[in-house]
């Protein structure tokens, strides 16, 4: 397999945001909501979303997000982001995350996007509540042939 790259995701936590340990000090849950922006060479916007994380017992958050993109163009695409946020040995809190992103598209020029899984590498800094992530679309190397879907063409293909 490799990476193709689709966009940067810049996300910033809006007010109102609820970070609890309702069982204690070592599982928490959470929520927020925020706007972002997207840009990149495959996918380029602004973003709503809202992140429903959870905190495991070893500290680990869980993100949870979903939301839509309006592209440049006007077009709505909805995504969902699942993965892990683990504290950094930094002395600010900062948190590196790795998640699965999944986009779901109705426009001919995205549609692309449905038969891809995505990953993306990032990061949260705690102080400000932004957070990023530089992300890939997964394209499979073994498949000895396109698929036959006409949708599941890629703009690199």
């Amino acid at each position: 397999m490799r990476l193709e790259p689709v966009c940067r995701l810049e996300m910033q936590y809006e007010a109102d945001a609820a970070w609890l340990r309702p069982y204690d000090d070592k599982e928490g849950a959470g929520f927020g909501y925020g706007r972002g922006t997207v840009e990149g060479p495959r996918l380029r916007g602004k973003g709503v979303w809202a992140n429903h994380p959870r905190r495991r017992e070893d500290g680990v958050w869980c993100p949870d997000c979903h939301g839509f993109i309006t592209t440049d163009e006007g077009v709505k695409i909805l995504f969902t982001l699942q993965g892990y946020s683990i504290d950094e040995a930094t002395p600010a809190v900062r948190r590196a995350i790795v998640a699965a992103i999944w986009f779901r598209a109705q426009d001919e020029r995205y549609r692309w996007l449905n038969y891809h899984i995505c990953v993306g590498e990032g990061e949260i800094d705690e102080t400000t509540e932004m957070w990023w992530f530089n992300i890939s679309a997964v394209v499979n190397e073994t498949a000895v042939a396109p698929p036959k879907i006409a949708w599941a063409k890629a703009p690199w293909a």
